[in-house]
């Protein structure tokens, strides 16, 4: 197995994101390329928030935020022919970079590893994957 660096990316056009323009590419040594065509993604951000207590109060203070993590959920991932005669396979990815790209702003997250993969196909249809997974990093870069 080869050992590469990977930067995973969401590509859709810069109009609404529909499931017809919806793409992963990889940069891999210098350069950009697509490897499976998205239905749908889901991202969720959570932020720890705790509470500030006060001797004396019966309710909060305060409130502050801790430390923010970021999940990320592909649905019916279609990796394309050329990926697969090139070996590379979602469940072989590691340390990622995933870009989504909007209209307006690229949402970029970074030190990605995967927690789940899994795939599903029927008789004479394309084999489809879906993948769970998370990083330690998130950046919003406006157009």
């Amino acid at each position: 197995m080869n050992k590469f660096k990977m930067n995973l990316q969401l590509f859709a056009t810069p109009t609404v994101p529909i499931s017809d323009n919806i793409y992963f590419r990889i940069i891999q040594n210098g350069v950009s390329r697509k490897v499976a065509v998205v239905e749908s993604y889901k991202s969720t951000k959570t932020k720890e928030t705790k509470e500030q207590e006060a001797f004396g109060e019966s309710e909060a203070v305060a409130t502050y935020g801790g430390r923010t993590s970021y999940e990320l959920e592909i649905s019916r991932a279609y990796v394309t022919d050329e990926a697969l005669q090139d070996g590379i396979f979602l469940d072989e990815l590691e340390n990622f970079d995933f870009v989504i790209e909007k209209p307006d702003r690229s949402e970029m997250y970074s030190m990605c590893n995967w927690s789940e993969v899994s795939e599903s196909g029927e008789l004479k249809d394309k084999v489809a994957e879906n993948m769970r997974f998370k990083a330690a990093k998130f950046k919003r870069i406006m157009k």
